[in-house]
């Protein structure tokens, strides 16, 4: 090549470099210094949740517990109902039961997730109730002229015995008395009281025979009293005096004259005492022991059987001996009269009183 034309071609090349060095100076004169780039906040989202109708979300319910119903008519003349009620709801707690307290059947609510119904006299229809439902168990206590069945059970079905409760306390009271000298106070113009008292006379003659006394005063043991309704103060002291003039050394109180202020007239009169309530505070020295029938032992006695759907069982409404004085009733006075209770129960003796009617039979 021609050296004029390659001196030509160099200088070009120049020219174009340095046009192009002039160019990028000029522009990096002219930009912006760097700058940290804003951010802009990010837009609110709201989503909605659209779920399909199979996707509903639903409450989850909480299944009420298995009922246990007392069936308690305002005529019921049980005794001790309270302690019976709390013993239930104890029972029925443990068991993750609720217990319900009622005055009657009603028979719409007894399908209705009922375990158990435990019924007082007088009787609403057990024995059709138990056909119509049964996968409810039913529990009677107290009442006559039922049958067991698969889902029938009776405590008491004689009833109550207060001719065996005053039957235990004469022989009782005759057996750790000297000479005899025992008597029994009870409430005036009831059946039931009635046999609680003709009771005691067949206890005690059971006991001592004739129960004569052997030096004066030379009276007819035992010695009866029958207190009148609501009996005040003053006729309380007056069967006190009479007590205590009649030289008696124990008595036997029925449960229809446990009056509180007639126990502290005779504990105050020296006058050991045959009760049949729970020992009262105070009078733990002249307080032989407590008679009583115990239907709530009977219930605790039978409750797991009821609770398993096993009915068709039948119990007595035993009698129970608490509150047990050994100064005044010995341990080898209790086993006697341990033995003669045993012998009461299983039907061996009988006391000679008609628990109806409260007359000899």
């Amino acid at each position: 090549m021609p050296q004029s034309n390659f001196q030509l071609s160099k200088r070009l090349v120049f020219y174009i470099l340095f046009a192009i060095s002039l160019f990028l100076t000029a522009f990096g004169c002219k930009a912006n210094p760097p700058v940290e780039p804003a951010v802009s906040p990010l837009p609110e989202i709201t989503a909605t949740l659209s779920l399909a109708p199979t996707d509903t979300i639903q409450p989850t319910a909480t299944q009420a517990p298995p009922r246990v119903f007392l069936i308690s008519p305002p005529v019921s003349d049980i005794t001790d109902l309270e302690a019976l009620q709390s013993k239930l709801k104890e029972l029925a707690s443990q068991d993750g039961l609720l217990l319900e307290d009622r005055e009657q059947v009603n028979e719409a609510d007894l399908g209705k997730n009922v375990r158990l119904v435990v019924v007082l006299a007088p009787d609403p229809g057990v024995q059709n109730l138990a056909q119509v439902y049964p996968d409810v168990q039913f529990l009677a206590l107290g009442i006559s002229g039922l049958d067991t069945a698969p889902n029938v059970s009776l405590i008491g079905d004689g009833g109550q015995r207060p001719d065996q409760q005053g039957f235990l306390a004469g022989y009782l009271a005759a057996v750790i008395t000297q000479d005899w000298r025992v008597g029994a106070l009870s409430l005036a113009g009831t059946p039931a009281e009635n046999a609680a008292r003709l009771g005691f006379v067949n206890g005690t003659i059971f006991y001592c025979g004739l129960c004569r006394p052997a030096y004066p005063p030379f009276l007819q043991y035992p010695v009866t009293i029958e207190m009148t309704p609501g009996a005040g103060q003053a006729e309380q002291q007056t069967i006190v005096d009479s007590l205590v003039a009649s030289a008696v050394q124990t008595v036997y109180v029925s449960p229809g004259a446990s009056d509180p202020a007639l126990l502290d007239l005779l504990a105050q009169a020296d006058i050991n005492i045959i009760g049949s309530i729970p020992q009262p505070e105070g009078l733990a020295d002249r307080w032989v022991a407590t008679l009583r029938v115990d239907m709530i032992s009977a219930v605790e006695q039978i409750w797991p059987k009821l609770i398993a759907g096993e009915g068709g069982v039948r119990l007595d409404i035993p009698l129970v001996l608490s509150d047990r004085n050994v100064t005044l009733f010995s341990p080898g006075r209790q086993g006697l009269v341990e033995k003669f209770m045993a012998d009461l129960a299983a039907g061996f003796i009988d006391t000679g009183v008609d628990p109806a009617t409260g007359e000899t039979r």
